[in-house]
């Protein structure tokens, strides 16, 4: 580490894994003194300019050894206690922090609920057996329109429907490859003749003049959204690099899902309107990870690796936003 750059010490959680035996959400979680090995933040500066800089605490990431439901722990609303002296800087950090929580939270640590609640929320945005069904139903009634026009192509999906990465509003992406025809305008519309006739889409719209042209349509028994392009390998194979690095990375698939649906509720997810499309953000996360990581190969296991999900989303936004404020500083100048 560089001199005069401040230091985060501190007990990280164990491996990140979604085991079969995994609470469901809604279950009792067991008690935190026993599953996790965090303590306070210990925060030291390196020899240097900075050296005598007062170091900001972080976060506490305190868990006691009896951890209890903080209910009466709550400060009373500031209508009861404007007639109340004012309390001492220490008392008030630490109810400050207490508000965070509702009643009934079984963590003290902001870091710690923030990541039970990022595991809570990939559980509840994840696909249900059905939804899985009804989205495999809909990729073969559409596939068979497909080979009934080219009996001889290969039709592959790709994108967050193949990586499973796909939120339940997230369109399916496809390709046909092979299919012999003169131009992938020709195939496009002739597709689109097609699914018109069977009637099994609607809201088709053929995209003719984009620098990758593909026809837009939704599957009318699902209402399942498609994208479908000709003769595109790219897509494919970026997918099955992405379900590589899921598998070797725990922790990108919940970033993923949670950072995919705040960028989606601020209409930021769109590359075309100047957003950031599910692959940047991929790339953007595996980046980010390796760097938390030290930039160890994804196989390495000798230096302690984060697997708080609330630590590593904090320290994704920060260096969005330092990334973000450096660009419009060499702008200005």
């Amino acid at each position: 580490m560089d001199e005069g750059t401040p230091s985060f010490v501190y007990e990280t959680l164990p491996a990140l894994t979604l085991a079969p035996d995994d609470p469901a959400p809604g279950d009792p979680y067991p008690d935190p003194a026993g599953s996790y090995a965090v303590f306070r933040t210990e925060i030291t500066a390196a020899a240097g300019p900075a050296a005598d800089a007062p170091a900001a605490d972080f976060f506490a990431l305190d868990v006691s050894a009896t951890a209890t439901p903080i209910r009466d722990e709550i400060p009373p609303s500031p209508a009861l206690t404007s007639s109340r002296a004012p309390e001492p800087p220490l008392a008030a950090a630490a109810a400050s922090e207490r508000a965070w929580f509702r009643a009934g939270c079984r963590f003290k640590s902001p870091m710690l609920q923030l990541h039970k609640e990022i595991l809570d929320f990939c559980v509840f945005v994840s696909p249900t057996p059905e939804e899985q069904a009804s989205r495999a139903a809909a990729v073969h009634s559409v596939f068979e329109v497909i080979k009934h026009i080219w009996p001889q192509c290969k039709v592959e999906v790709f994108g967050s429907f193949r990586t499973g990465l796909y939120l339940p509003t997230s369109d399916i992406d496809a390709v046909i490859i092979e299919s012999k025809v003169k131009t992938p305008q020709v195939g496009l519309y002739a597709l689109a003749r097609a699914l018109s006739q069977r009637s099994i889409a609607k809201k088709i719209q053929v995209i003719a003049k984009a620098r990758v042209p593909i026809i837009k349509f939704v599957e009318k028994h699902s209402g399942i959204a498609f994208d479908i392009s000709f003769d595109i390998d790219g897509g494919p194979k970026a997918a099955d690099f992405i379900k590589d690095a899921v598998e070797k990375l725990p922790p990108l698939r919940p970033l993923c899902l949670i950072l995919k649906v705040f960028l989606q509720q601020r209409e930021l997810n769109e590359v075309y309107s100047g957003g950031i499309g599910s692959y940047g953000l991929l790339a953007m996360l595996i980046a980010h990870l390796q760097m938390q990581w030290g930039g160890q190969d994804l196989h390495s296991h000798h230096q302690s690796k984060e697997q708080n999900l609330g630590i590593l989303l904090i320290y994704e936004f920060r260096s969005t936003v330092s990334s973000l404020n450096s660009g419009s500083a060499g702008t200005r100048e």
